[in-house]
Formats: structure tokens, sequence, C-alpha cells
């Protein structure tokens, strides 16, 4: 049968376990941490908000960039677009759209609006 020491019975560590470890030690009462969890939870929902609403708009951009690239690629034109150059955009009377190189002020046809193409081959709005 083996005895155990004092020494061995003792926490060297009384600094780590949750209660007192002898009647003289401070009493141990848990914290309130209702409110640091509230205001981190607040911080927390705003800062998603805000990274939410960044990506909703990035969606909602990349989708009217989507449509332009659409309209303009399947408008008729009989040329190939030069990276750089202003184009314009026109309604035909059948609703079909057509792409060219004549300003709105030198042409009757219903004027949509100008692009020019880019060299990663999309089109901006002028």
């Amino acid at each position: 049968m083996s005895t155990q020491s004092h020494i061995d019975k003792v926490n060297l560590q009384p600094m780590v376990i949750p209660y007192p470890t002898h009647v003289g030690a401070p009493n141990i009462e848990p914290q309130d941490l209702t409110a640091f969890k509230s205001h981190g939870l607040n911080k927390v929902d705003r800062v998603i908000k805000r990274k939410y609403q960044e990506l909703v708009k990035e969606a909602e951009t990349l989708q009217e960039s989507l449509i332009l690239q659409q309209e303009v690629y399947e408008s008729n034109y009989k040329f190939e677009p030069k990276i750089g150059e202003i184009y314009h955009l026109y309604e035909e009377i059948d609703g079909s759209r057509t792409l060219s190189l004549i300003g709105p002020s030198e042409w009757t046809k219903p004027y949509l609006y100008s692009v020019v193409l880019n060299s990663d081959m999309t089109w901006t709005k002028v």
C-alpha cells in the first residue's frame, strides 16, 4: 500500500483551478459576461451585414455588366470592333439592335448608348 505525502495532495498551481484552494483564499465569483457577449454580437452583426451589402452590390454590378455584354455581342454589326474604339448602339424598328461607328448626331435611328471595347474583350458604357 502506498502512502501519499502532503505535497502530492496539494495543487501546485492554485491560480488555474475554478475554486478556492484553502480557507484564506479570496472568494471566486464568475464574471457577468452578458454585456461583453451582447457588444461582441452586435459588432459582428454590423460587420457581416456590411460585407453582405457589399457582396449584393457587387453581384448587381456583375449582373448589369453581363446584360451589357449580351446586348452588345448579340447586336447586329458587320465589322470587327477594335479595342479602345467607341461604338454606338441603336435600336431597329423590329426591336433588334445595331452596333455602329456612326455617332448619334449623324444618324436618326433611336440611340441607346455608346460603348468602348476593352482589352479583355468586355464592353464598357461611355
